[in-house]
């Protein structure tokens, strides 16, 4: 046969098959060049062209691209095709057009659009970097417009977050650890400014915190008493909080006998092993039992229960110890009971038993771990 032939069949015969392009959905048979619009629309485009001809292997491109004398690693055609990377340079380009096996009359048409995206993409550099030079120039504290490391910490902190190489630039990639859970990446200080920068892992702990705490009422171990299982479930979990190695869980408690049964912290290392199957990360347990608040009972607890209590909701602003115990009026008793029952509500829904809300006007903390 026909070598023009044998490979036409090959291309029908691959765009029919399930690891090609299918005949389910109608598509065209070449891709347009010119209808990209900017330098990530060249991935799946050649992409679509890699695939209608044949799909070859990546192994296979970066040989026909040697063979014309040009670069191609197996990598780079690997990155361009799954969309990880637009192509670098015009030489890259051209080599993986070479290695799809593109004449080179039609090879044009590619190179003058991803030129014209390469000149979009320059005008869009140009005109954010003066965004953020005059960004950088308001939020300055000097003449001269700039940023200086002391002022890009105090930013950096005031949004939750601890520098870990010395401040370079307003828009550069800094690396950043969060003063939360401790987890490690990189923000810029523009994305700071505009209140978009936020730590990947804080939300996901709560989550994993709450699949732990399903796992533990269905008591899968068998670690755990029917009196103790049945206080959990008439508990909630409440947001976690992982700062640096300590993973603080808060547990609403509702009455007294619920109170009095889990204080004990026999419960707690069968808490720990489903957390340690859920939270990937070292850390050291503990358990807050929030209840009664008492401005009293905080002091000796310590700031870290209230600091704790407040951030689960269960308190507005306790009273320092300059000021005056004060008896709140009824007002504002329904209105903190009803805030309380809300958040409650909320995060029992893993709960099987739902007790009846006995909640009083303050909190009071407890932990394993003391005052």
């Amino acid at each position: 046969m026909d070598v023009d032939e044998i490979t036409r069949l090959w291309h029908a015969a691959y765009r029919g098959s399930p690891g090609g392009r299918g005949t389910s959905r109608p598509r065209d048979p070449e891709p347009h060049p010119d209808r990209i619009k900017d330098l990530h629309g060249f991935c799946p485009a050649l992409e679509e062209l890699r695939q209608a001809n044949g799909a070859p292997s990546f192994r296979m491109m970066e040989r026909r691209a040697r063979a014309t004398d040009r670069e191609l690693s197996r990598s780079t055609a690997f990155r361009i095709s799954t969309g990880q990377q637009p192509p670098a340079s015009a030489e890259c380009l051209e080599a993986f057009l070479v290695a799809c096996e593109v004449p080179a009359r039609d090879r044009t048409v590619w190179l003058d659009a991803w030129r014209q995206a390469q000149w979009r993409a320059a005008r869009q550099n140009a005109t954010r970097r003066e965004e953020m030079r005059k960004l950088e120039s308001v939020v300055a504290e000097n003449v001269r417009g700039q940023v200086s490391h002391e002022a890009a910490v105090r930013m950096l902190r005031k949004a939750g977050f601890d520098a870990l190489e010395r401040f370079r630039r307003f828009d550069a990639p800094w690396p950043v650890e969060c003063l939360e859970c401790a987890a490690t990446f990189r923000i810029r200080l523009s994305d700071v400014v505009l209140v978009r920068a936020t730590c990947p892992d804080c939300p996901k702990l709560t989550e994993h915190v709450r699949e732990a705490w399903a796992e533990l009422l269905t008591n899968r171990s068998g670690l755990l008493s029917r009196q103790h299982v049945r206080a959990l479930r008439a508990a909630t979990v409440l947001q976690a909080r992982l700062h640096r190695d300590h993973l603080d869980v808060p547990v609403f408690v509702a009455d007294r006998t619920t109170l009095t049964t889990l204080q004990s912290g026999v419960w707690h290392p069968a808490l720990e092993e489903a957390l340690r199957r859920h939270v990937q990360r070292p850390f050291y347990l503990d358990v807050l039992l929030v209840h009664d608040y008492d401005t009293m009972s905080s002091r000796q607890n310590g700031h870290r229960h209230r600091r704790l209590a407040k951030a689960a909701g269960l308190m507005d602003d306790p009273m320092g110890p300059s000021s005056p115990k004060r008896e709140p009026d009824r007002a504002n008793r329904v209105t903190e009971t009803e805030a309380v029952s809300e958040q409650v509500a909320a995060t029992a829904q893993m709960n099987t038993v739902r007790p009846a809300l006995d909640i009083k006007t303050s909190w009071k903390p407890t932990s394993n771990s003391g005052a």
